[in-house]
């Protein structure tokens, strides 16, 4: 059977390591295995969590294991799993953004071995507040939208006033989360550690409708797709702009697509349709409301399904990487090209230590295409993988990998291109800062 994983996130200081030691307690008898990621050398919540230790603990230290150090996780999960534990609980650093752990183990080679329990993400009522328009709203906002549980910890020391502003913030979240909670110590029910019927990665959800009830001529329908399903970004923007223009009567439509070029979350209000990638990774879903009669949803949902990609669509040459210009602009780009460009690294070891072999320079390669250099980029594996847009200004820092001496750099290393973005390129975790075998970049107007 596989092995449940549970990813216990939240910012730094919401009590996830409380939060885990209550699960601990509660679940007297399973075998747990517990992966720490501390975002330094100290280790203390692995001394924090082994006081009482009965369980085995992996601790990760120096580096995000959801950017920097993911192949640290990986060999992690792996050693972990070949003792068979009952569940798997991950501790990310609060810094991490849970949705890129979640594709690293979508994407690895124990992904079959594993499934992927309910994402809980801890908030403190108190800091929710000071920080949703801080310079961290960002990173608060992406780690919110990645929960499937979302909690309120540390509720003692909060005023009513900043539990009802929870509330409220929980309100505006769409999707919403499967559970929303109020505790204190980190004490949640053990039910909420597992899928309620009909959720989860291995639910039977794949092109599931359902139909809402119509008030004064309107029509409304829920579509639901796995989240293996991959759609064309391009067939869906083309589909959902020639709704906005009034094709089909839509009043009202939002939607998360998982595409090619990152998980997206697609709208149509006011006639206008609104793009902009999300953090959510439950599924993908869509909600739809048409001004007629139920054959209009029909129509609909045939447009949606025309954009879903078939397994040979969803394959990408991993030979070489196809660089996609806001103007829809395709070049190919192969180890050649890269080699030919200036300002080349014989050996990235002293930018990058432990890595090895030649690489190209990022930013050379944009400026040959003649790219802008404001923008955002989505960098695509060949596996599928799509990374959070990144600023082209963090990505030009860059190198891509492409050989190891002297001959093309080979799949045990990443290749045949590899990605790597120094960790001072940004304050904050860059999902694609290492990126193996990447095959496309497709870079976004900085709108």
């Amino acid at each position: 059977m596989p092995v449940p994983v549970q990813i216990v996130s939240g910012f730094l200081g919401a009590g996830k390591t409380t939060a885990i030691r209550a699960q601990l307690e509660a679940r007297k008898g399973e075998r747990i295995a517990i992966i720490v990621n501390d975002f330094g050398e100290a280790s203390l919540d692995e001394e924090a969590l082994s006081a009482d230790e009965p369980f085995r603990i992996t601790n990760i230290p120096g580096g995000c294991v959801c950017c920097t150090a993911p192949e640290g996780f990986v060999d992690a999960l792996g050693a972990v799993l070949a003792e068979r534990p009952d569940r798997l609980i991950v501790e990310p650093t609060g810094l991490a953004r849970p949705q890129d752990l979640i594709d690293t183990i979508r994407r690895c080679e124990h992904r079959e071995a594993v499934v992927l329990a309910p994402t809980v993400v801890l908030v403190d009522p108190v800091e929710l507040a000071k920080r949703r328009k801080g310079e961290d709203a960002g990173l608060l906002r992406e780690q919110v939208q990645a929960a499937d549980v979302l909690v309120a910890n540390r509720s003692d020391l909060a005023s009513e006033a900043e539990i009802e502003a929870f509330h409220a913030f929980a309100d505006e979240i769409w999707p919403a989360p499967l559970a929303v909670v109020v505790t204190r110590h980190g004490e949640l029910p053990t039910t909420l550690f597992d899928w309620p019927e009909g959720e989860g990665p291995r639910a039977p959800q794949e092109h599931a409708a359902h139909a809402h009830d119509s008030t004064a001529g309107f029509q409304a329908r829920s579509w639901k797709w796995s989240p293996e399903v991959v759609f064309s970004h391009e067939r869906l923007v083309a589909a959902l702009q020639a709704l906005a223009a009034g094709e089909i009567p839509v009043a009202r439509m939002k939607g998360i697509f998982r595409t090619l070029e990152g998980v997206s979350r697609l709208e149509i209000a006011g006639g206008v349709l609104h793009d902009r990638l999300t953090s959510f990774r439950r599924d993908s879903r869509a909600d739809v409301i048409v001004e007629g009669d139920a054959s209009l949803l029909d129509a609909v949902g045939e447009r949606l399904a025309a954009a879903v990609l078939d397994e040979s669509e969803r394959a990408l040459d991993a030979n070489r990487i196809e660089i996609v210009l806001p103007d829809g602009a395709v070049h190919g780009v192969d180890r050649d090209r890269l080699l030919a460009l200036p300002g080349g690294i014989d050996d990235v070891s002293e930018r990058f230590p432990k890595r090895a072999g030649a690489a190209a320079s990022v930013a050379a390669l944009l400026d040959r295409l003649g790219c802008a250099e404001a923008g955002r980029a989505v960098v695509v594996a060949g596996d599928g993988f799509a990374s959070d847009p990144v600023e082209l200004s963090v990505l030009r820092q860059g190198v891509l990998l492409h050989s190891l001496d002297g001959e093309p750099l080979p799949a045990r290393q990443g290749g045949p291109f590899r990605l790597l973005i120094p960790e001072e390129a940004s304050s904050e975790p860059v999902s694609c800062a290492n990126v193996k075998g990447v095959a496309k970049i497709v870079v976004r107007d900085p709108a």
